[in-house]
């Protein structure tokens, strides 16, 4: 109990609790990738795309029973109830709704995790430091760091906070779905790098690190169209490949990839109207072929 903080369960007075908790996403990374160091990187984009999970715990007789149709937020539930002591005498469900598309490479299962937890919270009444909420992702995925509310430099696999950035930059995304799904833990399991791609890493981490101080959002588009066109040195991707040649014909500031998924983001200031995103997504839809929609960052700093 002591590892998770001054955690304390409220008393049950009702025998129907209900609690509430949400988490936005993150569209794919600004940058990704690995150190000459080893040390595995990310930089998250807080987008206005959200999860929100509803709890309803029950009183019962007999064992626990934790209903969810997703099993990773179910093992965080079992996890924080195991450390609140609640094992027996309790139905809990677990539902969401959601705007962020699964396995689309957009944070939807880190999302969900995290607002489990905020659920969780709020029933409970108790707070978890964003450092334990990672001790608890990573035992179950590598996962994004949702659980700031700025961009952060994050490694998903040891779930360690490298660098909280402080900004958000002010974008619009246009995103482009190829289609299917990735599974973030395969594609992980699958990640090789050679000594001249960790070096361009290196290079492209402190150049990033520095757009992000300077709040240069044109240069941060740029560092995040750098990250794609290092993953295609591997990858080889063809239809990333095609976006990558011709955004610029489209006046996009950059390119925002996501590294294990299956959508691609062109980016644009967040000055335009709705009517002038609107119809530089119908371009994009006309010239890719392949479903779009638009989404902007999100900044919870002011």
């Amino acid at each position: 109990m002591e590892k998770y903080g001054q955690i304390k369960a409220n008393v049950m007075e009702s025998n129907i609790l209900t609690g509430y908790g949400k988490s936005f996403a993150s569209f794919g990374e600004i940058i990704q990738g690995r150190k000459s160091n080893n040390e595995d990187f990310l930089i998250t984009i807080p987008i206005d795309l959200w999860s929100i999970c509803t709890l309803t715990m029950i009183q019962r007789e007999g064992p626990r029973v934790i209903n969810s149709n997703f099993e990773k937020s179910k093992q965080v539930a079992v996890i924080i109830l195991d450390k609140l002591g609640v094992v027996a005498n309790y139905e809990l469900n677990i539902s969401f709704s959601r705007s962020i598309p699964i396995g689309k490479g957009l944070s939807s299962s880190t999302a969900d995790m995290l607002s489990t937890i905020r659920a969780l919270q709020e029933l409970f009444g108790f707070l978890l430091r964003p450092k334990v909420v990672s001790s608890i992702f990573k035992t179950i995925e590598p996962h994004d760091g949702l659980m700031y509310k700025s961009s952060v430099c994050y490694n998903h696999r040891t779930g360690t906070l490298l660098e909280d950035l402080d900004y958000v930059p002010k974008i619009n995304i246009i995103a482009i779905d190829f289609g299917g799904v990735v599974d973030s833990i395969e594609y992980n399991k699958k990640l090789k790098y050679s000594d001249d791609i960790l070096k361009q890493y290196d290079h492209l981490y402190d150049e990033t690190i520095n757009a992000f101080k300077n709040e240069d959002d044109y240069k941060i588009a740029q560092c995040a169209t750098r990250s794609l066109e290092i993953d295609l040195i591997s990858s080889e991707d063809a239809i990333r490949k095609k976006v990558l040649d011709s955004f610029k014909t489209l006046d996009a500031m950059g390119i925002i990839n996501t590294h294990s998924g299956t959508c691609i983001g062109l980016i644009y200031p967040n000055s335009l109207s709705k009517t002038e995103l609107k119809s530089k997504e119908e371009k994009v839809s006309s010239l890719f072929g392949y479903p779009t929609f638009s989404t902007s960052s999100l900044n919870l700093l002011t």
